[in-house]
């Protein structure tokens, strides 16, 4: 009886290339976004480079918004103490720019959080 053809090795299922490769969420580009994250009602004034509004409105608990350099230069936030800002990922420290729970700060062409020059 002629022999069966050569079994062949069973072309081995390529699940791997199925599987979803765990990749690290796409690395964000290397810009200083500023976060900021609404606790209680705060009303802002955000104003871009070119002296524009960009927002003005009041903005209620629980809401967040998010900006990138370039996209802010001058924030004023109303209820500060009820906004947490985040710089770069970093919690940014108010206290400096705080006057009676209003807080002014420019944001520089990086993304840095720095004080109003006058």
């Amino acid at each position: 009886e002629p022999a069966v053809a050569a079994a062949k090795p069973a072309a081995t299922p390529y699940v791997a290339s199925l599987a979803p490769v765990p990749r690290p969420a796409p690395a964000a580009p290397a810009t200083a976004n500023l976060d900021m994250q609404f606790s209680g009602d705060s009303w802002v004034d955000i104003a871009g480079p070119d002296g524009g509004s960009v927002e003005k409105a009041l903005i209620k608990a629980g809401e967040t918004r998010s900006f990138t350099p370039g996209q802010v230069s001058r924030v004023t936030l109303g209820n500060a103490s009820a906004v947490q800002v985040q710089q770069n990922g970093a919690i940014v420290d108010l206290t400096p720019y705080q006057r009676a729970n209003v807080a002014r700060f420019q944001v520089s062409s990086e993304g840095s959080v720095v004080p109003v020059s006058h």
